[in-house]
């Protein structure tokens, strides 16, 4: 891991206390890079993938990041709560949350059953409102945060689409509850705003859609790279974005616009 970026804001993020759920892997671990890389302070949260999250922490560590691993399932209130009370008896505080978790299933109504149901709005909306209740109180006392929750391309516009039910009216709600919470946030020094990623590759894969779902059906001819999601996302953690907040920032190279 290099110790500067591509990008020459090596200190954009210098000392910031980053959390990211879900980031043992795929874009929460990118995420994690490159804002070590900016000098953050960073934690690594995982559900189910112990050995990458301390792997990715020794990498960072390696490179002079000082880095948290935590094992914690957000879509679980104690859980999220054990997380952010870890990160805080750490760092003593929260300057950046990113909400990356969220199951996908590939299933329609008609075979969705009550307990998939609830558990994939449990991963993609109640872990939202569990990461920002419970980061919320330091934020608004060190009168600074920077909340990044992710949606799906079309979600902003309620986007309909077959075998993925829950997780579009998850994602949808995720797009309102962040508009509703910058508002209410708008005068505490704390922002609010949503990547909406579309096909994204990482790890050599392509993240959060269907295979059949082609690169024919992107207007930019390609799936964006974990780079793309990267730089959205570090757009609205950064100094140049204070004055911006309750917006949704769509990555999908024109897809569904």
């Amino acid at each position: 891991m290099n110790t500067m970026n591509r990008n020459g804001d090596g200190d954009v993020l210098k000392g910031k206390v980053v959390l990211v759920t879900g980031s043992s892997h795929g874009l929460g671990a990118a995420l994690i890079r490159a804002s070590a890389e900016r000098r953050a302070r960073v934690v690594i949260n995982c559900r189910a993938h112990p050995e990458l999250a301390e792997t990715l922490g020794g990498e960072v560590r390696r490179a002079g990041t000082e880095a948290l691993v935590c094992r914690a399932d957000v879509s679980d209130y104690l859980q999220a709560q054990g997380l952010v009370a870890e990160t805080m008896r750490t760092f003593g505080r929260i300057d950046i949350l990113v909400n990356t978790v969220g199951d996908f299933s590939w299933k329609p109504v008609s075979e969705l059953e009550p307990g998939e149901w609830r558990s994939l709005l449990a991963s993609n909306l109640d872990s939202v409102y569990h990461m920002c209740r419970l980061t919320l109180p330091g934020m608004r006392q060190n009168r600074f945060g920077r909340i990044i929750n992710v949606g799906s391309v079309g979600s902003e516009h309620t986007v309909g689409q077959p075998k993925v039910s829950a997780y579009s009216a998850a994602k949808a709600a995720v797009i309102a509850f962040s508009k509703a919470l910058a508002l209410e946030e708008a005068r505490s020094g704390v922002t609010v705003n949503v990547v909406s990623p579309g096909m994204i590759e990482s790890n050599g894969h392509t993240d959060s859609h269907p295979p059949d779902e082609g690169a024919k059906r992107i207007p930019m001819g390609r799936p964006g790279s974990a780079e793309d999601f990267v730089r959205a996302v570090l757009f609205f953690a950064s100094p140049q974005a204070d004055y911006v907040t309750g917006q949704v920032l769509s990555v999908a190279g024109g897809w569904r616009v």
